[in-house]
């Protein structure tokens, strides 16, 4: 976990979220990555090596060399068979399942589209902050500060306050779509071992995105549907000691810097001022104290 996170804003938006010490946060349909929240989860498994691997498990689950999960509906079924198929020879019992399994995936194929469907729907009105972990990335100075001209701003968890920073979490980012079960975990809910855990497709939903973005460094917080459920965004105060210091960009014209560090001083007091500037023998940059000219 970072000590502190980092947003990026253009002069025009600092000088609205210093005033209003407000952040806002968005719904997937106001954000940049047409993907962000509203992509499906893969359905893409061998199906021959589920109903193999599932066949074998249910087995030992019904001779106990395995423990059934006891909130699956299958590990019911097979204590409740287990008695009276006492004594069956293995490939009779398999026989039997073998059916059921492949109406199970026929279910997943009649049933998917449906829901992802009503995830997308669910997911849309979902609220989310964006943060990032470094405030010398220049793909995000050059994207979201207006090429070097804006600011970042830069927030840290509120002594005895409830800051929601340290409920951030690190974004992973994929080549290709995530997929909703892989072979194995799906062989091992069919046959009674796990329950289905919706949690995490939905973290993998809120926190997957593509690596073309992975330049972002990016941090999320989730608030669910947030205040206000059908709100495209919701502007929230911040506390002013959650702000602990703002960095102008090295392009940002002198009047502007001095307006800002005008409004700083009155309002986050406590707030640390600094620059970005090219560093001299790298392609980096630095940061030092902002010193009025």
């Amino acid at each position: 976990m970072p000590a502190a996170f980092y947003k990026y804003m253009t002069y025009n938006t600092a000088q609205i979220v210093l005033e209003n010490q407000t952040l806002r946060w968005s719904t997937p349909a106001t954000l940049n990555d047409p993907y962000d929240i509203q992509f499906d989860l893969q359905v893409n498994f061998n199906r021959e090596k589920v109903l193999r691997e599932t066949l074998e498990k249910l087995w030992k689950v019904f001779n106990r060399e395995l423990i059934g999960h006891s909130e699956n509906r299958m590990t019911n079924a097979i204590n409740m068979l287990r008695p009276m198929l006492a004594g069956i020879p293995k490939n009779h019992f398999q026989r039997q399942m073998k059916e059921g399994i492949q109406r199970s995936f026929e279910k997943i194929d009649e049933n998917i589209h449906e829901v992802y469907r009503l995830t997308r729907e669910q997911l849309s009105t979902t609220k989310i902050l964006c943060l990032t972990d470094s405030p010398v990335n220049q793909l995000m100075w050059a994207y979201y500060a207006d090429s070097n001209k804006g600011v970042v701003l830069r927030f840290e968890d509120e002594p005895n306050a409830d800051s929601p920073y340290r409920m951030a979490q690190k974004m992973s980012y994929m080549q290709d779509v995530p997929m909703l079960f892989e072979d194995d975990e799906l062989s091992d809910f069919l046959a009674g071992l796990i329950t289905f855990d919706q949690e995490k497709r939905i973290n993998t939903l809120i926190y997957t995105k593509s690596e073309a973005w992975k330049h972002e460094n990016e941090w999320r917080i989730f608030a669910g549907d947030g205040r206000e459920k059908n709100a495209p965004h919701e502007d929230i105060k911040f506390g002013s000691r959650e702000l602990t210091g703002i960095i102008f960009g090295c392009r940002m014209p002198p009047d502007h810097q001095e307006a800002l560090s005008k409004m700083i001083k009155k309002k986050y007091p406590h707030a640390e001022i600094l620059r970005a500037a090219p560093a001299n023998h790298s392609f980096q940059l630095e940061l030092s104290n902002y010193r009025p000219r």
